[in-house]
């Protein structure tokens, strides 16, 4: 099935390349939040002591690249990827999330392993409408460095009666990543009996 979805001949490519300016210029344009921080992220939640919920921030190139052509650029991969058919793109999305739930595990205390259930992914089409806009972007404004928002898929780890500490098990291609770990302070607020502040 991956080989199936691999990247296209290069003058293959240009052709779609084409294809997709002459579209996406006619696309309203809705550009990335300036705040976001460009880098591959890991958010790491425990609510309660077996319990903690994992959210991947992850570009798109990084998202695909273990299911698309291992030599392609992020620049040819990013226009491959916008000008994909609704099908194909749909069903590369597919085996990028079975890749993920393959590759992706956490360890804990040394022996143990975290169960992962679960599993939420973005949706195909925003996906696909981040990446055309982000060239539509780069199209209008060559001289621009363009930010991209990440993919984002989440997954609830349990198991055993505390989480504490975890191995993350990630892919290699991803490189450095960000890890946020926290444990919230959490209050009843009960609006019945006036006003509470509240602490950080």
């Amino acid at each position: 099935m991956i080989e199936a979805l691999k990247v296209v001949s290069r003058g293959h490519l240009a052709l779609h390349v084409a294809c997709f300016f002459l579209v996406t210029l006619t696309l309203p344009l809705h550009f990335a939040s300036a705040h976001e921080v460009e880098t591959n992220r890991l958010s790491l939640v425990q609510r309660e002591p077996s319990h903690v919920s994992a959210t991947f921030y992850v570009s798109p190139f990084d998202y695909f690249q273990p299911v698309l052509d291992a030599q392609i650029t992020q620049q040819l991969a990013y226009v491959h990827l916008a000008s994909l058919d609704d099908e194909v793109f749909a069903a590369l999305h597919t085996s990028a999330q079975a890749y993920y739930k393959q590759k992706i595990t956490f360890k804990v205390n040394k022996d143990k392993w975290a169960q992962l259930s679960n599993w939420q992914f973005s949706n195909w089409q925003l996906i696909k409408t981040n990446v055309q806009q982000h060239l539509a972007q780069q199209l209008l404004n060559p001289g621009s460095h363009v930010h991209i928002e990440p993919v984002q898929f989440a997954v609830q780890l349990t198991g055993g009666p505390d989480l504490s500490p975890l191995q993350p098990y990630l892919p290699s291609n991803w490189g450095k990543i960000l890890v946020v770990a926290s444990k919230p302070k959490q209050i009843w607020l009960d609006s019945s009996q006036g006003r509470t502040w509240i602490k950080f």
